[in-house]
This record gives structure tokens, sequence and C-alpha cells, in this order.
């Protein structure tokens, strides 16, 4: 390894994936889920059932919660607290990356192997919220990595390796910690013509201790606590229904990944097809163990992805590595303009589509420098003939500055965090003040509000409120007033939506000024 080498990768996963993650409220729906859950934690001191809401939350296993609470108790109850370890593992992702080739490959490969997948657009959005997807991958990567090496080295250390990671990654997000690795290096065992020789000499009992001592002690006492509850939730609904069934909310289409494949994987999203059909035209494979391993990796990642049948984006995330392996393989030996013009051809039309949308909601021009970079970086690509160097440094910089500059300008324009505290502020002076959802619930909200449970109440519930006498706050959308007609309120806030056409509206049965100072 390069100590220069290893600090620019450093700098710039700090820079791009941790340091500015203060700077920007957290993002509907899901990550508010984990942050508030986390939150309630750590104010409960219950460090074994999740909550969300002060409802049972068992979408997920513990361990996602534990390191955003982890942060809370460091730097405070905050977005950067809550987001700084879930951050680390994509910071530490990069650095096992860089590591692993460096022993196989050569230094330079390694390097920009490592900033490929820094550069890539789902693993930074990942790396930045506090969710379990870069935690699960983090760990999933470990494993593989780790079986890589015990089982080219013959040593019984890194297998042993590759189980603790897996018990890591399956108290992370549940079983596919162990199935997804494990399926991997069975299909590239068979592929390889090794796999009955190789299965003998692995360390299963060991191997199997440490993973059970990692996963089992909270697997444990949640059954114990929560028993059939917590296995129906969890298991039958979260893992067997999400891969067999269909979960509301979530897309079942077989054309998903396809459709979404193009942005999840800029800005080289449509040099890997090319990768591919150059590596099997020229049966690279086989002449390449780490080659081989990451073709391998990426496609049983994505078909296992395939055929399950719910689908989002960011499930697909284990397979960035690989992915940065053979992108990196192939522009090592680009032979051919047609990726790099369909490139330059995708960023010129993203970004004049963007500046018109830009212009039309009228958010602060200072937000669109982010663009500006990836646009100098794919056309002196054009220019130069070298498409690894430039398109990787552009896409990177643009994204530093869509972190640092524009999340920041747009912050003032987000109405759910403002809503909340605006509410929270009211409720603190208003002690007896009652506050709800009107048929509508925001985990923004939930999140910011930070003073108990909010019930989403049907029209015929807050009717019934805003004709009582003890003073209620209820928190909708605009669309939803028409259905109160007839009944007198007033209406104490309005804040337009960022995205969405709506406003979020706030009424109660009296005036602000009369609410204030109750108790």
């Amino acid at each position: 390894m390069n100590r220069r080498s290893l600090f620019i990768l450093g700098i710039l996963s700090l820079l791009l994936l941790v340091l500015p993650n203060g700077f920007y409220s957290a993002f509907d729906k899901d990550e508010p889920k984990y942050l508030e859950a986390a939150y309630e934690m750590v104010k409960n001191g219950d460090y074994i059932t999740p909550y969300y809401n002060y409802e049972y939350r068992f979408d997920k296993p513990i361990l996602v919660y534990w390191l955003i609470a982890l942060g809370y108790k460091i730097f405070g109850v905050g977005e950067f607290g809550g987001r700084f370890f879930v951050s680390l593992c994509g910071f530490l992702t990069i650095l096992l990356v860089y590591w692993w080739l460096c022993r196989w490959k050569s230094e330079k490969f390694a390097f920009w192997s490592s900033l490929v997948l820094l550069s890539l657009l789902d693993f930074i959005v990942m790396s930045s919220v506090a969710m379990p997807d870069i935690v699960l991958t983090f760990f999933i990567t470990a494993s593989l990595i780790f079986f890589f090496e015990g089982y080219h080295r013959r040593s019984t250390n890194f297998y042993r390796l590759a189980f603790l990671f897996s018990g890591l990654a399956t108290l992370t997000k549940g079983p596919v910690g162990l199935v997804l690795p494990g399926l991997i290096a069975v299909v590239y065992l068979i592929l390889r013509r090794d796999l009955t020789k190789t299965l003998k000499t692995i360390p299963w009992f060991s191997g199997f201790a440490i993973y059970f001592t990692v996963v089992l002690p909270w697997y444990g006492a949640v059954l114990y606590k929560h028993g059939y509850q917590f296995f129906k939730d969890f298991i039958i609904f979260h893992n067997i229904q999400r891969f067999t069934g269909k979960i509301p909310g979530h897309p079942t289409e077989w054309w998903y990944y396809l459709a979404n494949y193009f942005w999840i994987f800029l800005p080289y999203s449509l040099f890997f097809p090319f990768a591919v059909y150059r590596i099997f035209k020229e049966k690279r494979i086989w002449g390449d163990s780490i080659l081989e391993y990451s073709t391998v990796w990426f496609f049983v990642v994505f078909l296992f992805f395939q055929i399950a049948h719910t689908k989002l984006a960011h499930y697909l995330l284990p397979s960035f590595p690989a992915f940065a392996v053979v992108t990196t393989w192939y522009l090592f030996r680009l032979n051919t303009k047609v990726p790099l013009y369909l490139t330059a051809f995708l960023f010129t039309t993203l970004a004049l589509a963007g500046g018109v949308f830009w212009s039309m909601k009228q958010w602060p021009i200072i937000g669109l420098l982010f663009v500006v970079p990836p646009l100098l970086g794919v056309w002196w690509a054009v220019w130069s003939k070298d498409a690894l160097r430039p398109i990787t440094a552009g896409f990177i910089a643009g994204m530093v500055l869509f972190k640092w500059v524009t999340l920041p300008s747009l912050e003032p324009l987000r109405a759910k965090p403002y809503v909340a505290k605006r509410v929270a502020e009211i409720r603190k002076s208003c002690k007896e003040c009652k506050v709800v959802f009107l048929d509508y619930s925001s985990p923004e909200i939930v999140y910011y509000y930070r003073l108990g449970k909010l019930e989403n109440l049907p029209f015929n519930r807050v009717r019934k409120l805003l004709k009582e006498e003890r003073p209620v706050l209820v928190i909708t959308r605009e669309n939803r007033l028409k259905k109160l007609k007839g009944v007198k309120f007033y209406e104490l806030m309005r804040k337009r939506e960022l995205l969405p056409k709506h406003s979020i509206v706030v009424i109660s049965n009296y005036p602000e000024e009369k609410i204030h100072g109750r108790s």
C-alpha cells in the first residue's frame, strides 16, 4: 500500500461521506424512522427493542440502531451524530477494498478501483444517511474479501473473519448477511470446480461458533422478550414475505432494476455493459482470480435481488465493490469511445434538464454549482481520451459540492423539519396542547418533534377534537382541509414542500396567540 494513496482516499472519503453530514436534515421516509428509533432507544434506555413513534419497530435487527445511538451519545442527538458511524462504514469499505486489491493487483489499480467505488452515486447517497444498507455492504464486503483471502491463501483465520463479518451483517439486516456471501462463495467455487475440496478445509465449527456468538445474544434476548410477535414481524413479514411477496409501497416489477440501473451506478453505468461484454468475449474472467470473483460477486447479488419479489434501488449496494473492480479493469484497457460519448451526452442532458427544473422551482442558483465539475470532467475525458481520471475526479468533486453547498442552500426550503420544530416550540409553551396528524403522517415530522407520540387520526376524530375546549394542533396537508368544511379552525402555519406541490399546514381550534402560555 502507498501512504500517499491511502491518505488521499481517506481525506476524500471523509470530505464526501462523513464530514458534511450535519449540514442537511433527515430525508423522508426511511432515514427519520431509524434516527427516531435510536433517539427513543437512548431516551428510554431500552437497547433490546427498537421503537418508532413509541410503537414496536421490528423491520431490521438492532446493530444499525446501536450505531446511531452511539453517535448520539458522543456527538449529541442530531443528524451528524446519527449518521456518523453509519457513514464511517462507507469510509471503511473504501479502505478495505484498497487494502484487498493491493494484495493481489497493482497499487495503481487498487487506488483507482477504490476511487471509482467512492464516485458511484448510490454509494455516496447511502453513505450519507442513517440507514442500514451501507453498514450491511461493509460487513458483506469484508466477509467476501476474507473468504477470498482464506480460500486463496489457505488460511483458517481469514475464514473465521468471514464468519465474524457475516454475523455482523446478520445483526444489521437479517439472514441475508449469511445467505448472500455464502451463495457468492458457493457459485465461485463451483465455477472453479473446487467446491467439494474447499468445503472440507473451512473451519465450520469455530466459524459458526464465532457467527452465533455475534448473532445469538440479541436475537435470543428479543425473542425471549417478544416471542412470536418478533418472529412474525421480522422473520415472516420483513424477510420471507419481502422476498416472496409484495410489500405495500415497494415496487415489484421485473424491470425495476433495469429501469433504475442508469442512475444507481452513475457515473459509470454506461461503461459496465461494455466491460462485461469484453470480459466474456476475450475470456479474461478465467485468467484473473480478482476479476473472476468480482464478476461472480456482482451478478449473484444482482440476480438474487432480481429474483426477490420486493425491489428497492439500494438493495444492490453490496454489488458496488465488485462493480468498481470490473469497471476499473475495463477503463484501464479502454479501446472504444462509445461509452464515453454516451456518458457525455447523458451528463449534458441531465445538466440541461436539471438547470430548467431548478429555475422553474426558483431554488438558489448557487445550488447548481455541483453540475459543473462532472460536466467538465466528462468533456475533458472526451477531449483527452482518458475516461477514468477526469470522470472520477469530476463526479467526486461535483458530489462534494452537492453535499457542502447544494443541500445546505436548500435547507431553508425544507417544510417538514421546519413545521415539526415550530410545532414543538408551541407545544412546549402549551403543556395541555394535544398534537396529532390528520389522515397523513411524516417520519421527518415525528423525528423533529421529539415530544412524544404523534397519532394519525381520521377526519371524524379530528372534527371532535377541534370542537373541544382543550387546545389541539393538527398537522396535515392542505388538500385535506376541504374535508373539514363546516368545522371552525385557525391556520397557524403553512409551508410548501420542496419537491411535491403540496403544502404542510398546521391548524388549531385556537389562534396561536391564545395557545401560548396555556398549561
